[in-house]
């Protein structure tokens, strides 16, 4: 007689279910679907863990990287307000010059772990292993699964990749936004469903509410791609795109435009905006005058790679070739060239598929989204830095992966598919051999290895073709000699990131080019080298030195708490000692002028400390009057006066080690009345308070020129 299943208890077998469906569930996660082969899963695990080490191990060797976003990441993690708002400190009179997202992560993994170096990064870490994840996931299901794994680790071993997700600037949290997108885009056009396109449209808004303007670079390839390989006909996609557009402005929009509706008296000044405006920053200084140059700053120099790249500053010359510039081919140039056969390669021999051909799509969306980045990366006039090419570097590593698994398929039996291979391979070698010239003391012996193999591979890819009796297990020797040629470079420089303590805005991957100083070598030859000690295999194996000033990582692996900031240097130990001992129940430590200045000492002190015009210290906030209010309430005893940019730096103060930010208006991007107000501030600070010998000499000027101020309730 069957067992009746009475309301609310369950039958020995369904109960039984669950338990005899775990095992199925496990082995489903590690092994994959029943489809897939045998390899696919434990390799795609595999390369994660890869990508984890890389990005994981020694996290904490920057300390607090750029304490510019660490002393806002901070702020968030002890006020809603601060966080809800962007701001910059715990005063709230300046908020960050970048969307709120990046500064909500880190708020929340502070809250929830408390504020140190590993709860600021670990985040940025863990958005670069799932840009890896994804970006296989996406690749499977429209190219394949080897064409997946081969472009998962491309990723994970691309130096650019692995510097963003060990740094605290946004580009990790964009880079993995981004690739989500597509992702969402190609679960679309696979299912139909528009739910997938919305999500396409709230990911691509939150990556501008992460770093504006540049989350969009992805925008054209997620519309061409929905236009030319959407399912029905023009009409329907078109209607579809439009639901997806508004979606994207909404959510694109939301917090700037709730931003703008508060008094400007009541929120943040909008950090390096001239107009108090987030949509100013959005399409001016941010947005068209960092493609224009206008109003924004230049880039810097020039340089060249056998005539044809540049040296000099750190952004290079704007031009098609500037990606293979001597300060930026490291983070990115090694598989631009195999990237660019791949796509050609790959649109050619999918030209007769049907319009919704996924793989097709692929292609369509990868090498959009790649020549957008391009262009806009190679030609724009005003800042740059050589990490933003994170934005590009899934679609490069999807490319190139495409490209080689693709022309491996055809080498046997397509005399035009094996010259192809052997060539492209060729030439990634040469490249690979001259990027590495760029740092001679960086391992010396591996340029030529890495030459050798190209030469190797693209021989062995002929006589694949050709079938030489005599020539044994050359799909072996052309396997083996690729992989060098493709990833000895890469792999080199990624983990010679693992060892370089850095800080500041522009941080960079692998060792120190000629351009920047040189690499001196290291364990077994790899470079101790960059902004700090121990880099390399030295670094892999748990050999590594603290920067100065900055108390090396307690703790296995570096899972320990940073020592203080360094976005300006460290802070000097003296005066915070000086300030925390004479604080006299003040709400706020000091006021500093500049991030670079007022971050390091927060972050050194946890003590409140009010951040003076902003990063660059011109913004016209806190104002004189505010300033002049906070002495006579009794919040603020002390204001930090110096220690700013060069010349130029939005009002022309002085250099590295010399005056406040103060003058006129001039220089970068500078703010209505910033200039003027920073004047200001600086001489009622001179008229009203007196300089204190915080360092026991004879002389009031600390470390960079700069002067502390003692400011009293009877002087305001």
């Amino acid at each position: 007689m069957p067992e009746i299943a009475l309301p609310g208890r369950r039958s020995a077998g369904a109960a039984g279910a669950p338990e005899r469906d775990r095992p199925a569930a496990i082995r489903r996660l590690v092994r994959g679907a029943p489809t897939d082969p045998a390899w696919s899963r434990p390799a795609l695990i595999g390369v994660a863990g890869l990508a984890g080490v890389l990005m994981i191990w020694g996290l904490t060797v920057s300390g607090y990287a750029n304490t510019y976003y660490a002393a806002a990441g901070q702020a968030a993690s002890q006020s809603w307000r601060a966080m809800f708002t962007n701001a910059a400190d715990l005063s709230g009179y300046v908020s960050l010059d970048k969307g709120p997202l990046p500064d909500w992560v880190i708020g929340i993994s502070g809250r929830i772990f408390g504020f140190s170096s590993l709860s600021m990064l670990l985040p940025e870490a863990i958005c670069g292993v799932a840009s890896v994840v994804i970006l296989h996931d996406l690749v499977r299901r429209t190219l394949g699964h080897r064409a997946a794994i081969v472009a998962a680790g491309l990723l994970a071993l691309t130096p650019v990749t692995v510097l963003v997700s060990r740094y605290n600037n946004p580009d990790a949290l964009l880079a993995v936004l981004m690739v989500a997108a597509v992702w969402a885009i190609v679960r679309a056009l696979e299912t139909d469903r528009l739910r997938y396109l919305v999500a396409t449209a709230v990911l691509v808004g939150l990556a501008f509410n992460t770093k504006m303007l540049e989350a969009y670079l992805v925008v054209p390839a997620l519309a061409v791609t929905l236009l030319v390989a959407g399912r029905g006909n023009l009409r329907r996609r078109i209607g579809r795109g439009a639901v997806a557009g508004v979606v994207l402005g909404v959510v694109s929009f939301a917090w700037y435009a709730t931003m703008m509706l508060i008094p400007s008296a009541d929120r943040p000044y909008v950090g390096d905006s001239t107009d108090n405006s987030w949509f100013g920053l959005i399409f001016g200084q941010n947005g068209l005058s960092r493609v224009s140059g206008q109003a924004g700053g230049r880039g810097f120099g020039g340089g060249g790679l056998g005539g044809l790249r540049g040296g000099g500053g750190f952004a290079g010359s704007a031009g098609p070739l500037r990606l293979f510039d001597t300060q930026i081919a490291g983070q990115i140039a090694w598989l631009l060239p195999l990237a660019a056969v791949g796509l050609a390669h790959g649109l050619w021999a999918r030209r007769k598929a049907p319009r919704t051909d996924l793989a097709r799509a692929a292609y369509v969306v990868l090498g959009v989204w790649a020549l957008t980045g391009w262009a806009v990366l190679s030609f724009s006039q005003g800042t740059f830095h050589a990490y933003y090419t994170s934005a590009i570097a899934p679609p490069v590593a999807g490319l190139a992966a495409a490209g080689v698994v693709a022309m491996a398929a055809d080498a046997r039996r397509r005399l035009g598919a094996a010259a192809l291979l052997a060539a492209s391979v060729g030439l990634t070698g040469w490249l690979g051999f001259t990027v590495l010239g760029d740092a001679p003391g960086f391992v010396p012996w591996l340029r030529w290895v890495v030459l050798g193999a190209g030469v190797a591979a693209g021989l062995a890819v002929l006589a694949v073709h050709l079938r030489r009796p005599r020539i044994r297990r050359a799909g072996v020797v052309a396997v083996l000699a690729a992989a060098i040629a493709v990833l000895g470079g890469p792999s080199a420089y990624a983990i010679a990131t693992l060892g370089r303590g850095q800080s500041g805005s522009d941080p960079t991957a692998g060792p120190l080019t000629t351009g920047r100083g040189q690499a001196g070598a290291g364990p077994l030859g790899f470079a101790l080298s960059g902004g700090g000690r121990g880099g390399g295999f030295g670094a892999l194996f748990g050999r590594r030195e603290a920067l100065p000033g900055v108390p090396a990582a307690r703790g296995s692996a570096g899972f320990g708490r940073g020592g203080p900031g360094l976005g300006g240097g460290a802070a000097d130990p003296q005066l915070v000692k000086y300030l925390e001992s004479h604080r006299d129940g003040a709400e706020y430590l000091v006021a500093a002028t500049g991030s670079q200045v007022a971050g390091p000492i927060q972050l050194a002190s946890g003590a409140p400390v009010i951040t003076m015009g902003g990063f660059m210290g011109a913004d016209p906030a806190p104002t004189v009057a505010a300033l002049a209010g906070l002495v006579r309430e009794g919040k603020l005893h002390y204001v930090l006066l110096g220690g700013g940019f060069g010349p130029g730096a939005r009002g022309g103060g002085g250099g590295f080690a010399g005056a406040d930010f103060s003058g006129g208006g001039g220089g970068l991007s500078g703010g209505a009345g910033g200039g003027s107000v920073s004047s200001a501030r600086q001489a009622w600070v001179n008229t009203h308070c007196q300089t204190v010998d915080y360092t026991g000499a004879s002389s009031s000027a600390g470390p960079r020129g700069m002067s502390l101020y003692s400011c009293t309730a009877s002087d305001a």
